[in-house]
This record gives C-alpha cells, sequence and structure tokens, in this order.
C-alpha cells in the first residue's frame, strides 16, 4: 500500500511539473464529475453492490491523496458526495448494517471528519433509523443539529430530509421535524436545488397533518401539486396527491379524495410503486369513513400484501394496527381485534413511538370492549399521554374521549375533570368543525386562481352540497332532452343529406344522359357535313356548321347541373378570376368535363379556331406564362 502511495504521490508530483496549476484543477474536476455521474448510473440501474464496490475504490484514491496534498474545494466537494452516495447506495440495497459498519469506519479518517462531518452524522443517522436502533440514530441526530450552520443551500436541503425521519421515525419529535424541512424549504425558494426537492415538501404537508395544521398542509400539497411536471420523477407527487385526498376525505368530499387517491396510484405504479402501500391504507381510511367494509378491508389487504412485497417492515407494523382499528368498528370482530393486537405487540419495539401508541390505544379499546378494563384503560391513559407530548391532537382528542365516557360511567369524577379539563384546552383551540373549515377554504383558494373568486367558489360549494339530489334531477333531465334533441337533429339532417345526394345523383344522370344526346348529334352532324363536302354543297355545310348544340336553355340545365355536382367551382373561379366572361366560363366547364377542343366547338356551335382564340383570351386575362397549361390552372378550381 505504502509504494501504491508513493508512486500515486510521484504521478501528481510529475503531472505538477508538466501541467500548469489551473490545467490541473480543471483536468480534477472533469475526473471527479465523471466518477460520480459513472457511480450514479450503476444506481440508476440498481446495480447497488457494483457501485459500492466501485466507491470503495474511488474514495480511498481520493483519501489517499488527501493525506498527502493540500485539500482543495474541489477535493471537498466530491468527498462529501462520495458519502451521501454511499448513504443511497447502502439504503437502497438495503444493506443498512454493512453501511452502517462501513461509514462509521469513514468516520475515523481525518479528511472526512473535518471536512465532511455535517453528512457523515445524517447518513449514519438514517442507516440506524432505518435498522430500527432509535437510540443511536436520535443521537447522532442531535450531534448534527449541534454542528455550526452553514449557507450551502444544495448542501443542506438531502440532510434535512433524512435527519427529519429520523426525528419522526426514532424520536417521535414531529415539531422538530418540521422545523427541518421548514428550513429546507426556505433553501429551495432561496435558490436551493434537490431533485426530490417535492418530495419534500409533500412530507412536510404530512407532518402539519397530524398536528393538526391543515391549511398549511394543503397550501404545501397544493405547491406540489402546481410545480409537477413530466421531467420530474413520479414520487415527487405521490405523497401531494394522497394526503390531498386525505384532506378532502376531511371534508366529506369522498369522491373527489378517492379520485385522487387513483392518481397517486397511477404515479406511483410508474416508478417501483413507491408509496402504494401506504396509498391502499389512506383509500381504505376514506372507504372507512363512508361505511364500505368491504372495500376497507380489501385495500388493507393489498397495502399489506405490497408492503411485504416490498420487504417494508414498518408497513406491515402500520396495517395490521390499522386493521385492529377497523375490527373495531364492528363488534363482531372485536375479538379478532384483540387477537391481532396482542400478536403485533413483540414487533412494536423498533416501530416509531407514534405507531406504538396507536397500537396501546387500540389494543386497550379491544380489551376494554372484551371486559378487561383493568388491563386496557391504562393502555389508553398512556397512548393518551404519549400523543399529548407529541402534539398529536387529533390522536389525543380520541383517546381522551374513550377515557371521558369510561371515567364518567365508573363515576370516577376527578379522572373524569382531568381528561375534560384537558379536553376543553385542545378543543378550543383546533376545533374539529375549524379544522374542516379551514380545510375548505385552502381548498377553494387553490381551485379559485383557475376559475372563481374564492367567495363565489365556495357559495357554489355549499349550495351543490345542499342540494345535490335537485342537482342531480336536473341534470339527468337536461341530458335526456339535449340525448332527445340531438337524435331528433342527426334523423333530420341523415334525411336532408339522403334527399341532397338523391337530386345530385338525378343530375347527374341527366348530365350525363345530355352529354351522350350531344355525342349522338355530333356523329350525325359529321356525316351530314362530310355528304355536303362530297357533293360540294358549301352554303349546306356552312348552315350545318353553323348550327349550336347546346341551346340557352341547355345551356343553363348544363350550368345547374354542373353546379349541383361541383357547387364551389364557379364561385372560386369568378373571385380569383372575375373578368371571365360568360363563354369563358362555359369553356372553362366544359374543360372541367375533359371535353376536347373539337367537341367544344360543336357543343358551343363555333368552330375550332374561335375555341382556341377564346382560349387564347383567357390564358391573357389570367396571365399565364407558356409553360403553364390553361387546362390544369382551370381544373385546380374543383377541389
Amino acid at each position: 500500500m505504502k509504494i501504491k502511495t508513493f508512486m500515486l504521490l510521484l504521478m501528481l508530483s510529475a503531472g505538477a511539473c508538466t501541467v500548469p496549476p489551473h490545467s490541473s484543477g480543471n483536468q480534477d474536476t472533469q475526473q471527479w464529475q465523471q466518477t460520480i455521474q459513472q457511480l450514479n448510473t450503476l444506481l440508476k440501474e440498481r446495480k447497488h453492490q457494483a457501485a459500492i464496490d466501485e466507491g470503495k475504490q474511488k474514495i480511498s484514491e481520493l483519501l489517499a491523496v488527501a493525506d498527502h496534498t493540500e485539500p482543495k474545494d474541489t477535493m471537498v466537494k466530491y468527498a462529501r458526495q462520495m458519502v451521501n452516495f454511499f448513504y443511497f447506495s447502502y439504503l437502497g440495497s438495503k444493506q443498512f448494517r454493512p453501511g452502517i459498519e462501513y461509514l462509521d469506519s469513514l468516520n475515523n479518517a481525518p479528511f472526512l471528519q473535518q471536512h465532511c462531518k455535517h453528512e457523515l452524522l445524517s447518513a449514519r443517522a438514517g442507516l440506524h433509523q432505518m435498522c430500527g436502533d432509535n437510540e443511536a440514530a436520535i443521537r447522532l441526530a442531535d450531534e448534527y443539529l449541534q454542528l455550526p450552520e452553514y449557507d450551502d443551500a444544495d448542501r443542506y436541503i438531502p440532510q434535512a430530509e433524512i435527519v427529519s425521519g429520523v426525528y419522526i421515525y426514532s424520536g417521535n419529535d414531529i415539531p422538530q421535524a418540521i422545523r427541518l424541512l421548514e428550513k429546507a424549504m426556505e433553501c429551495y425558494h432561496q435558490g436551493g436545488k434537490f431533485h426530490n426537492m417535492l418530495r419534500i415538501i409533500s412530507r412536510l404537508g404530512i407532518y402539519y397533518r397530524l398536528i393538526g395544521e391543515y391549511e398549511k398542509a394543503v397550501a404545501t400539497n397544493q405547491e406540489v401539486i402546481n410545480s409537477y411536471n413530466d421531467s420530474i420523477a413520479p414520487p415527487n407527487i405521490v405523497i401531494a396527491y394522497g394526503e390531498q385526498a386525505n384532506l378532502y376525505a376531511e371534508l366529506g368530499m369522498y369522491d373527489r379524495a378517492l379520485e385522487l387517491n387513483s392518481k397517486a396510484q397511477y404515479y406511483s405504479l410508474l416508478k417501483d410503486s413507491f408509496g402504494l402501500g401506504d396509498l391502499y391504507r389512506y383509500r381504505a381510511e376514506i372507504f372507512r369513513r363512508i361505511q364500505d367494509k368491504d372495500s376497507v378491508f380489501y385495500y388493507l389487504d393489498r397495502a399489506g400484501k405490497t408492503s411485504a412485497e416490498q420487504e417494508s417492515f414498518k408497513g406491515v407494523f402500520v396495517n395490521k394496527v390499522l386493521t385492529v382499528d377497523s375490527y373495531l368498528d364492528y363488534p363482531d370482530s372485536v375479538q379478532k381485534a384483540l387477537q391481532l393486537a396482542v400478536s403485533i405487540c413483540p414487533d412494536s419495539t423498533r416501530m416509531p413511538q407514534w405507531a406504538r401508541y396507536d397500537l396501546n390505544l387500540h389494543l386497550g379499546r379491544a380489551l376494554l370492549e372484551t371486559g378487561k378494563a383493568s388491563q386496557g384503560i391504562p393502555l389508553i391513559e398512556k397512548a393518551a399521554r404519549g400523543f399529548a407530548r407529541m402534539d398529536m391532537i387529533g390522536k389525543e382528542k380520541n383517546a381522551n374521549r374513550i377515557l371521558m365516557d369510561y371515567y364518567r360511567r365508573m363515576r370516577m369524577d376527578d379522572a373524569f375533570f382531568r381528561c375534560y379539563d384537558r379536553d376543553q384546552l385542545f378543543a378550543d383551540s383546533l376545533n374539529l368543525d375549524e379544522k374542516i373549515r379551514a380545510v375548505a377554504a385552502a381548498n377553494i383558494r387553490f381551485d379559485a386562481e383557475r376559475k372563481e373568486k374564492e367567495n363565489k367558489l365556495l357559495s357554489a360549494q355549499v349550495e351543490l352540497q345542499q342540494h345535490q339530489l335537485f342537482f342531480n334531477i336536473y341534470i339527468s333531465i337536461a341530458l335526456l332532452l339535449l340525448l332527445i334533441i340531438s337524435i331528433a337533429y342527426f334523423i333530420t339532417k341523415r334525411k336532408a343529406n339522403r334527399l341532397l345526394l338523391e337530386k345530385r345523383k338525378q343530375e347527374i344522370q341527366k348530365l350525363m344522359a345530355r352529354q351522350q344526346e350531344l355525342n349522338r348529334h355530333n356523329e350525325l352532324l359529321t356525316g351530314q357535313i362530310e355528304q355536303a363536302m362530297a357533293a360540294n354543297n358549301l352554303n349546306t355545310v356552312s348552315q350545318l356548321t353553323g348550327q349550336s348544340l347546346l341551346s340557352k336553355e341547355d345551356e343553363n340545365t348544363f350550368r345547374k347541373s354542373f353546379a349541383a355536382i361541383y357547387p364551389l367551382y364557379l364561385p372560386k373561379l369568378r373571385e380569383k378570376y372575375p373578368q371571365l366572361t360568360r363563354n369563358e366560363e362555359l369553356l372553362a366547364m366544359l374543360i372541367c368535363m375533359n371535353q376536347s377542343t373539337d367537341e367544344i366547338a360543336l357543343i358551343m356551335g363555333i368552330n375550332r379556331s374561335s375555341v382556341n382564340m377564346i382560349r387564347s383570351r383567357m390564358r391573357k386575362k389570367i396571365k399565364l406564362t407558356k409553360e403553364e397549361s390553361l387546362d390544369e390552372v382551370i381544373k385546380q378550381y374543383l377541389s
């Protein structure tokens, strides 16, 4: 290893003697950019182990150089990127323990300890949280918060996402997680960049909802939905649509909630079924609100299977807790709820505290409803205290109501009034109806930006909810009338078209018959002319050639028939060449009928040279060159 290091230093020294310093810096930058791109490509291709092995080699080379040279900004920048890379590699491969061990070893490197402490602490905390090592994860997260702050927004945002997750899942500290993500959002609004920023904003919306800040939750979801486009990875929009569906469910707008939940599922399936288990659980909750029992348990079952397939231990656990809660809605399923709750208690040690409190609440209810109040009430009291510490007002209120009802029935006045006073405190600060109105107002402001003013939309929404039955009747009648009118219109239109088509067919047949008669007349006339010429009777020839095969009446009939077939031809021709005479128009129509010069002369009762003179005049009026064909120009207006 010493020999390799010496050779590496020798090569760097030789390079320093032959390459200008500025050029060397540029080469270093390009080299590390290429390295990071190659490693990220392996990650995108899910070649996690190959990415980890390659990354270990590259960071060893970097540390070897750093130990013997003055650290440069470029080297520090890419060292930080490498630490983040290892976190996501081990996270993607689910090798949490090996990842912790390797990052712990990197933490002993003086260069990384000096320049990458924030990255190391956040990454190690995140992997400990994924392992369920909650105490270690929180300890590292607290150390992270004690470090000096810095101004690099791009560097801070991904760390804030990791550390906030630690405080949620390992420390049950929602306010701290909110503070971290609010700062990340502030960095983003000031120009910071992160490819999964919309996902971070969506998570902030979840945390707002958990503490009852419904209006803020809606605002963050709306920002994500408005900012999304096809160039952004689908997981960034999944959470926002899922959360927005939950908020519409709070409003009682269940159809809209189900629609948004379906949108979230669509985007989830576009990318690795991201969050799909949660979306099925959300959908089950919506059906629970409308008391559709079969759909509730159908989607809870799908959610459990999806979480199991994705090897999400937390997802499976949370799904079972929600199933316990749903069983408690039906008296004949209380025993099932109790059995399931007891069976998952051993799994709760690695779960977030809020999930454990949920389990305590539902297990306590199951025990209470099966006559085991002495065991159930302490669990519900423990859950209520835990929810209070976490500022989860809605959940605390639910637990408190169960306790108050029990204390009242058992005439435990002191305990009842203690719960009652607590209930009044958070009831005054965040009444359920006020929360629903806040959500309604936020949603209305969102829709009003694209439709109408806020007050008009609110009035329309209230009126729609109050008169929905009448509205449906009116719409049905209107649609029925529209259907009848449409059918009548199409029948009339079809009949008119059929009559018009028959009329045109008759006119075409007349025109063809007339043309055949003209042809026969032409043949007879030709024979008479030949006889007259053979007898050298010039007067007879003159009389015969002077006869017009097309009388005034015939010409009018011909024009009408022609117009029936080509109704737009003459208007187009006249618009383009208004100077044409009636005879010239007739000539144009005969040309369109593919009549030869001799046939035209016979029909118009003139000789061939006269026809050519008319053609010549038309060419001058139309201003044709010698190369242009009169017939082609005339016929182009048929279409």
